[in-house]
């Protein structure tokens, strides 16, 4: 039984009931309990806490809280401070009268009498459920991607270190492989960024199952993917695991009712835990899947010491491709488009080039591709807009003849606001009437769904510059789209047009494209003609325009103008491409 409290006089009961009149309206939950440990008294907010009202519990013991996720030890070492007179602060997992559970944060302070015996305990909660679920929320975030639940990039690396331990204990091996999708970007830019989550989230699913419950599938970035697998006795698991998960991500999906197909990419690191360390593993990977997708994409590669030479040789290509674009020593060759029947320059097409001082000519498709990779693109592409304009000014004084002059701008620049002004400020500046020039596109620029690209597309249009899709069906073909955009020609891609006499198939997408764009009225030029038969083939389907190394490769300014004042060419004997005339010196091999 507790002892009776001492008899108060008439002021220390007023401020005793004062007293219990703001524990009753405090905030967080509180109640008193006697020596023995029964409840003789709770606030207000005990019982918003609990749902007890002070007739159920008082009289009871704290005991009725229990949730039973403490231990019994823990109850007697609290029980043990407080009994000797001690402040206990804690937390506590409590059960409400409804059965839910409740987190709190409890001070249980002993009340003493007079003569310093404990005669009470003072008990106050604070409810920290939220707070818990937050932190460990925070906590789960910063491990986990939220997007996929899979574990992020340092978690992976994380596991990585306790896995390359393990190895070098063990004596067994283990892999580590980042996985990369295949055209997810162009996924994102014609369905939209929310379908592309779908996507990852999907191929997530996918995964899972292609692996072990011991491995470990993380997101890195984007639509990059880890996996972790340990215990390998041999390279060869590591690689049968990579197989499993590029056939998974290879099946058709659903988003939103469009059918999607992607393909993914796999670079395989292998380590028996010595030497190597995590980042170096990672970094090894991303060769090995650099070289898969160089190599064609939808395959797995290991990673080998060659490959760091070829990733130094990238660097170095881009630093010098930076100093190029600094130096201004970059150039302009211009391809002519001529009527296939008559030989006559109807156009020409801008290409950029690239001479180092040290390798000599550097081919587009090895300094283009890492342009786009790093970003520089951009800046190539404001650095080409610019001395092609100047250029074409200059042409176009010197020649009654001057003719359209295509130029390629990346997928990534139609995704830049106020492209369409650029174009027509420096039309401004150089004085030149929007046609000019011509502006060449890719498929997939048509698709995306962003409101700036449409903007800049109809832009240009209303301008006057004329619209071409390049490589016309190579990509995402889509009919709407040459409906919707004002497109003005179609570019037949060289790749088609070279297994004329060679592949029935490809004559016969040459023909459903050329019939396709007459239908629609829009112009054809096809690209990469290189002997009598191509030309012979696309002249029967009504194909009117053309260019390739049968009449001139790319070639500067000045000697394009003087094909200009010739004003036809006339087509060589066959010839391969490595070794093509040139047709204002005979003598001369380009």
């Amino acid at each position: 039984m507790a002892e009776p409290i001492e008899p108060m006089t008439a002021g220390d009961a007023g401020v005793a009931a004062l007293q219990i009149a703001a524990m009753d309206a405090a905030a967080n939950a509180m109640f008193i309990c006697d020596h023995a440990g029964r409840i003789c008294w709770i606030n207000r907010a005990f019982t918003q806490l609990y749902g007890y009202e002070s007739e159920e519990i008082c009289g009871d013991t704290p005991r009725r809280l229990k949730s039973g996720r403490q231990s019994e030890a823990f109850y007697r070492d609290l029980w043990r401070a407080i009994g000797t007179g001690e402040v206990w602060r804690g937390q506590l997992n409590n059960r409400r009268k409804n059965g839910e559970l409740v987190d709190v944060e409890q001070t249980i302070t002993p009340i003493r009498r007079d003569d310093g015996r404990v005669s009470h305990f003072l008990a106050v909660y604070e409810d920290i459920t939220h707070r818990l679920h937050s932190e460990k929320r925070t906590a789960h975030l910063a491990l986990f991607d939220s997007l996929t639940g899979l574990p992020n990039r340092d978690n992976f690396q994380r596991r990585m270190s306790e896995a390359l331990a393990r190895a070098t204990r063990t004596g067994k091996a283990l892999g580590v492989m980042l996985l990369d999708l295949d055209h997810f970007k162009a996924v994102n830019d014609t369905l939209g960024h929310a379908a592309g989550d779908e996507l990852l989230a999907r191929v997530a699913e996918r995964m899972r199952p292609c692996v072990r419950e011991s491995d470990v599938v993380a997101r890195l970035s984007g639509d990059e993917f880890g996996i972790l697998v340990e215990d390998l006795e041999r390279p060869e698991q590591a690689l049968e695991s990579a197989q499993r998960l590029l056939e998974a991500t290879q099946s058709a999906y659903d988003i939103d009712g469009h059918p999607v197909r992607i393909g993914a990419s796999v670079g395989i690191a292998y380590s028996t835990g010595d030497g190597d360390g995590p980042e170096a593993l990672l970094h090894h990977a991303d060769l090995a899947m650099y070289q898969a997708k160089a190599s064609g994409r939808g395959r797995a590669q290991f990673y080998d010491a060659a490959m760091d030479q070829a990733a130094r040789r990238r660097y170095e290509t881009e630093r010098a491709l930076r100093t190029a674009l600094r130096d201004d020593i970059l150039s302009i060759v211009y391809q002519p488009q001529v009527q296939l029947d008559s030989g006559e320059i109807t156009g020409g097409e801008a290409l950029l080039r690239w001479t180092d001082a040290l390798r000599g000519p550097v081919p587009p498709d090895e300094f283009v591709g890492l342009a786009e990779q790093t970003g520089l693109i951009f800046a190539l592409n404001d650095w080409v807009l610019r001395r092609v304009m100047r250029e074409v000014a200059a042409m176009r004084q010197r020649t009654l003849q001057a003719v359209p002059i295509s130029i390629n701008l990346s997928a990534g620049h139609f995704d830049q606001q106020g492209l369409a002004d650029s174009i027509e400020r420096l039309l401004l500046e150089f004085q030149l009437p929007a046609t000019a020039i011509r502006v060449e596109i890719t498929e997939t620029v048509m698709l995306r769904s962003s409101t700036t690209v449409h903007e800049n597309l109809r832009g240009l249009a209303r301008l006057g510059v004329a619209l071409g899709v390049d490589d016309f069906g190579t990509g995402y073909s889509s009919l709407p789209s040459l409906r919707e955009f004002p497109i003005d020609y179609l570019k037949l891609d060289r790749s088609y047009v070279g297994g004329i006499g060679q592949s029935t198939r490809d004559e016969q997408i040459l023909r459903a494209i050329i019939g396709l764009a007459r239908a629609m009225d829009i112009q054809v030029i096809a690209e990469g003609i290189e002997t009598r038969q191509h030309a012979e083939f696309l002249l029967a389907e009504r194909c009117p325009q053309g260019q390739g190394f049968r009449y001139s490769p790319g070639v500067p300014m000045n000697d394009f103008l003087a094909l200009l004042d010739i004003r036809s060419l006339t087509a060589r004997e066959d010839v391969r491409p490595g070794a093509v005339i040139h047709p204002l010196r005979p003598d001369r091999r380009r």
